[in-house]
Parts: structure tokens; C-alpha cells; sequence
């Protein structure tokens, strides 16, 4: 026999950290690979939840502690705070583990080719994000800077602060234009799309 009181409390656990997600109950099936009944009937506590591979998987799945889940505390945490960091970090672990099922049937030039892109791409984000945060910082709020703009010839300082704006991440924009040109070129000249992807990242690991 299962304690009734503890399984709703953990369902009710459940429901709260789901919804907090905004995670759909299909979504946290196919993570404990059970059926969605299932999961509805975790959450209304009718079947035992408390089981410890259950409560590991359930916790993992809502990056939560089985602590919290059973009610031992009111902390779980977890920096985790919405739906998209655990679909970005899915998308992450399925390079991770199938990497070489990615890049199966392809070698030499076309399978360096096709890892200098995800590797260009990841690290172009990361200094996407750095001076995406600057730029908003500085130039989506009006900051008194209508003399400056009049001066510099622009018409308003809206117009100055969006051109502010697009210089300062005007190296991810470069790099994503080079990259979809190297895309196009390839079919016609994989030896030099390689060349050019090959330096376009080194470039990219030299600035960082």
C-alpha cells in the first residue's frame, strides 16, 4: 500500500512545477518514456509516486529535488525557469549523444565542414548574447540623446539609437550573412566553402 497523502502531495508537486514550465503532460511522459495516462495519474496521486526511480525521473525531468517533491522542503533549487532552457538543453544533450549518428555517412572535407559550422554557430551565440545584452542596455530606452543625434545627422534619436544598435551587434549579423554565402556557394564549390568556413571560425576562436 502507498501513502495516499504523500502521492497527492507529490502530483500536486508535480502539476505546480509542470505548469510553472509551461511543460504539457506528453512532454513529461515522453521524458519518463511512459504513457501520458500515466502522468495524469501521477499527478492526481491515484498510482504510486513516490517510488525512488519514479521520483529521480520525475525530478530530473522538472530539474527539481525529490526533496521537494515529497514535501521535505520548499526549495528545489534549480535555475531552470521556463520552457525554453529545457527545450535548449534537450537540443543540447541530442548533439551530445548523437553526434555521430548526425554525422553518419559523411567524411573528409564535408564532415569537417558540416562540425566547423555547429562549432562556428555555437560560439557565435555566446557573443551574440554578450553584446546583445549591451546593446539593449544602452539603446532600446531614450537616454537624452537628442543634441547628440541632431549633431551626427540623424532625424531623430530613435533613428540613432536603432543605429547604435545594429553596429553593436553587427558581428553576428556579418557572420550569419557569410555563412548563409558559404551555404550557397558549396554545391557549386565544396573545396572553397571549406576553405572559407575554416577561417571564418578560426577568426572567431582568435577574438574570443
Amino acid at each position: 500500500m502507498h501513502d495516499r497523502e504523500l502521492c497527492e502531495l507529490i502530483g500536486h508537486r508535480i502539476r505546480q512545477r509542470r505548469n510553472e514550465l509551461n511543460l504539457g503532460q506528453q512532454y513529461l511522459a515522453e521524458k519518463m518514456d511512459v504513457n501520458k495516462s500515466t502522468i495524469q495519474r501521477y499527478e492526481a496521486g491515484t498510482i504510486d509516486n513516490s517510488k525512488k526511480l519514479i521520483l529521480e525521473g520525475l525530478s530530473e525531468a522538472l530539474h527539481v529535488s525529490p526533496e521537494w517533491l515529497r514535501g521535505e522542503t520548499e526549495e528545489y533549487d534549480s535555475d531552470v525557469t521556463d520552457k525554453r532552457e529545457l527545450q535548449i538543453g534537450d537540443a543540447m544533450t541530442d548533439i551530445l549523444h548523437e553526434i555521430h549518428l548526425i554525422h553518419l555517412g559523411m567524411e573528409g572535407d564535408e564532415l569537417e565542414f558540416s562540425k566547423d559550422l555547429l562549432l562556428l554557430m555555437l560560439r557565435e551565440y555566446m557573443n551574440f548574447v554578450n553584446n546583445f545584452k549591451i546593446a539593449n542596455e544602452k539603446y532600446t530606452q531614450s537616454c537624452g540623446k537628442e543634441e547628440i543625434a541632431k549633431a551626427a545627422g540623424f532625424a531623430s534619436e530613435e533613428e540613432l539609437n536603432e543605429t547604435l544598435f545594429a553596429r553593436q551587434i553587427h558581428q553576428t549579423t556579418d557572420t550569419f550573412h557569410e555563412i548563409r554565402d558559404i551555404l550557397r556557394k558549396y554545391p557549386r564549390n565544396p573545396q572553397d566553402a571549406c576553405q572559407r568556413m575554416r577561417r571564418i571560425l578560426s577568426e572567431s576562436l582568435q577574438n574570443g
